[in-house]
């Protein structure tokens, strides 16, 4: 049975759900892509078509099965797993944005041609999710959550 297994890296994460409280576990990338043979990137992974994923809290057995739908913001130290994120291209842009009471600031590259540069086009892009770069932290952001989202300094 282990061949119908897909193989996937271990990344640890926090995980914001929906009562927007930290939690410290795990997320499993697959090793490979279509396109290249190396770990699909997180940003990727969440904005794929499927609605649940394994997430593995620190201390826990066995892993809970959540629903993507739920997730407020998915936070990756870039400085630990550097191997899963591409590098970061398009015009940059600082921002602040609020989800609910949890508030971040931080950078997005909007990759995009000319005319759709405003970062209102950004984030009517479709894919459910935004990455912020903040730091050595990338945080996956559910679009559907920001209550607030404005360019900052």
């Amino acid at each position: 049975m282990d061949e119908l297994k897909v193989p996937t890296i271990a990344i640890e994460a926090e995980l914001r759900y929906y009562d927007e409280q930290p939690i410290k576990g795990r997320i499993y990338l697959p090793l490979g892509t279509p396109t290249r043979d190396k770990a699909m990137y997180p940003e990727e992974w969440i904005n794929q078509a499927n609605f649940f994923f394994p997430f593995l809290v620190d201390g826990e057995e066995r892993a809970r099965i959540l629903n993507k739908r739920y997730v407020v913001v998915l936070t990756i130290r870039a400085t630990e797993h550097a191997e899963v994120w591409s590098d970061p291209v398009g015009l940059v842009r600082n921002v602040r944005l609020e989800c609910g009471t949890f508030q971040l600031s931080g950078t997005v590259y909007i990759d995009t041609p000319n005319y759709m540069q405003r970062l209102l086009d950004f984030a009517n892009r479709p894919e459910a999710f935004l990455v912020v770069y903040e730091g050595d932290r990338r945080h996956i952001v559910q679009k559907s959550r920001i209550t607030f989202l404005a360019e900052g300094d």
